[in-house]
């Protein structure tokens, strides 16, 4: 990071404060406010630790993993205007007491993640995934459905695109209770067909019909992509001689 003479008036990021100073990592080059430059800074912190916590993690080092989380979250702290590095903080914590078999610890640390809010329904689905995880890892297969169905419950069209992701994960919790996805997802699975422009997979059951939807989807660009795509071509042919 270093000063910049010729600051622009607002911040290039959030367009809403002051600039004060230029930030550059990677291809990023931007002339950032207070407030953007404290979030790239605790973003940097933990990003530049992620591979280091996921080895220590994955290798059985479970307590060096943590007191490593906690020195980065002691020395940034004060940083943290938007609370976007103790959620992943508790994000991290939850991971490694996991992998470390854990599990009542780690039912602990989900509960703070989720104290700590969802910027939006993905990192939902995604928390829902996790503690169902730890819950199955526990043996309690009937609460993991439940908070799985109850963090998926939350949609929002703006992130259909995602719900490809998570209909197996449905599929296998609700086979781990010997019982068929319930039919109010069929709704939620074909919200995602139609965000990848397909027909629903008529199946024997709507868990198969899921697990092909899942898979037929794969490789599909999402309406979004689909949208950027025909700009940047209706863009290119406005250009052409």
């Amino acid at each position: 990071m270093q000063s910049h003479p010729d600051s622009p008036r607002s911040c290039t990021v959030c367009k809403k404060h002051p600039a004060v100073e230029r930030y550059i990592r990677g291809q990023m080059d931007e002339i950032l406010c207070a407030n953007c430059l404290d979030r790239m800074a605790v973003q940097d912190a933990i990003e530049d630790k992620t591979i280091y916590l996921y080895e220590l993690a994955t290798g059985g080092q479970s307590d060096e993993a943590l007191a490593c989380l906690d020195a980065i979250w002691e020395a940034n702290r004060h940083r943290d205007r938007d609370g976007w590095l103790a959620r992943s903080v508790a994000w991290t914590r939850e991971f490694i007491l996991y992998q470390a078999g854990r599990y009542t610890e780690a039912l602990q640390a989900s509960d703070a993640v989720a104290q700590h809010g969802f910027e939006n329904v993905t990192y939902r689905w995604s928390h829902g995934s996790a503690k169902a995880h730890t819950l199955q890892a526990l043996g309690r297969h009937r609460e993991a459905l439940e908070v799985f169905e109850e963090a998926f419950s939350h949609q929002d069209p703006t992130y259909a695109s995602g719900i490809r992701y998570y209909l197996p994960r449905l599929v296998e919790l609700s086979k781990n209770l010997g019982q068929p996805v319930d039919e109010k997802w069929r709704r939620v699975a074909e919200a995602a067909a139609e965000e990848y422009a397909v027909d629903m997979p008529v199946r024997d059951s709507l868990e198969e019909s899921m697990l092909a939807l899942a898979e037929m989807t794969r490789e599909l660009p999402s309406k979004r992509e689909r949208e950027w795509r025909r700009k940047q071509g209706g863009e290119a042919g406005r250009d052409a001689p």
